[in-house]
Order: structure tokens, then sequence, then C-alpha cells
């Protein structure tokens, strides 16, 4: 499945290929996740495709937008939100061919509203810290608030071993 990063507050593209050979494009369908209900609705079953009405759902509302001057076409989604992160799905129906279902993934990443640096006795530290001699042990504590929790990492630079929760 293809995989799309966005950052939280600003747009997301979606792809969804259109390309169907001598057929008429009359419905496109986007899903989010396991839900019923699409998100976003293009119907052409009453006339042509350049003209076709854009419903998106009450939970897109004017932040979804389906760009069919686009190649491929893409849902943009203008901001996009933490929440919106997961699996879309695009359904394309036409007049004769069987119906194309399309997946992708979209990751958003939520910026770190703020970094604090503390030392070993949980003192937040705000500006210069020292001085230390060469080679000493220093033990700082980093906290990133805003950002999703995303597990444990260990960072590695050439001198030292900075692990972050």
């Amino acid at each position: 499945m293809p995989e799309l990063w966005a950052v939280a507050g600003r747009r997301a593209s979606l792809p969804c290929n259109l390309s169907e050979p001598d057929d008429s494009i009359t419905l496109i369908l986007w899903y989010k996740g396991e839900a019923k209900a699409p998100i976003y609705t293009l119907d052409a079953r009453k006339g042509a495709l350049d003209k076709a009405r854009h419903f998106p759902s009450t939970e897109l509302g004017a932040r979804a937008n389906f760009l069919m001057s686009n190649d491929p076409p893409t849902l943009e989604l203008n901001p996009v939100f933490a929440e919106d992160d997961g699996v879309y799905k695009c359904r394309t129906e036409f007049k004769r061919s069987r119906t194309l279902t399309q997946m992708i993934r979209l990751h958003v990443i939520v910026p770190v509203r703020e970094v604090i640096i503390m030392d070993e006795h949980g003192q937040r530290l705000r500006d210069i810290i020292g001085p230390y001699d060469e080679g000493s042990y220093v033990s700082l504590i980093c906290e990133a608030e805003g950002v999703l929790d995303i597990g444990r990492h260990a960072i590695f630079s050439q001198h030292a071993n900075y692990e972050t929760a």
C-alpha cells in the first residue's frame, strides 16, 4: 500500500489514479478506515465529470476538495489534522467497467510545541550549561511537548549516547 506523509496544519494530497480506457466515471467515493459512509463523494451520474457535484462529509467540511486537474487527481485536505492519520480508500465507479479501489496510508506528523531540557535532578535548563571537563559524564533529560507517542528511540552522536522517550 502506498504511504504518504504530511505535517499537521499543512496540506495533504491523497492521489487517486482514475485511468480507465473507453469508459466514463460516474462516482468517486473516498473512505477512511473501516467506515461504511464515504468521507468525500464526487458524483458525475447526471452529467460530465468536469461538472460533477462534490460532497465532503461534515467531518471534513471545507478542508476537503477533490482536484481533477492534478495528475493524478487528488483529495486535498487543508489543513490536515493529527486525527486524519490513517488508511484511505478511493473507490471509482464507471458506467460499464468494473469498480476500481485504491488504498493509501496517510501518516500525519505532529510538530513539537516545546522542548524542555533538564538536568539529572529535574531542574529546567534555560541557558548555556557547564562548564564541564572534557570527557566528564553529563546527564540531561529532554522532554518534547505536543508530539504523539512514538515509542523510545536512541539517538547516537560521535561523542554521546542520547536516549529520548
